[in-house]
């Protein structure tokens, strides 16, 4: 055997493995073409009240997996005496036609925003 730096990598060290038997990965992040389609067919759904809709899918602040629903709602929809309503109106459509839990093992969160703050932001992610 030659003797040097590079030799010894060979060597086997006995060492511990962890148990990977299983891991669970939530429907969401393996089947995110699907959850785009589904997404997609929600949108016209929700009505005129909703200008875009958008998502990310992530983790939550305790690390369970998620999915971030960013809204922009119309003017009409964010006017003070209708916000509420609204987007109580569109979590309920979410929750009931796409079941973000149950049938993509994701917990829901949502962000909404007026289409005029939008404009205001400009922000990518939201449009």
């Amino acid at each position: 055997m030659i003797d040097g730096p590079c030799s010894t990598w060979h060597r086997v060290l006995p060492h511990k493995t962890r148990d990977n038997e299983s891991v669970t990965i939530a429907r969401a992040f393996a089947r995110q073409a699907q959850l785009d389609e589904a997404v997609g067919y929600l949108k016209p759904a929700l009505g005129s009240d909703v200008v875009t809709l958008r998502y990310t899918l992530g983790q939550d602040w305790s690390g369970e997996p998620a999915i971030f629903f960013r809204v922009v709602l119309s003017e009409q929809a964010s006017r003070r005496d209708q916000l509420r309503s609204a987007t109580h109106q569109i979590e309920n459509a979410i929750m009931q036609r796409l079941q973000p839990l149950e049938e993509w093992g994701v917990l829901p969160y949502f962000s909404f925003r007026s289409l005029s703050e939008q404009a205001a932001l400009q922000e990518e992610a939201w449009a």
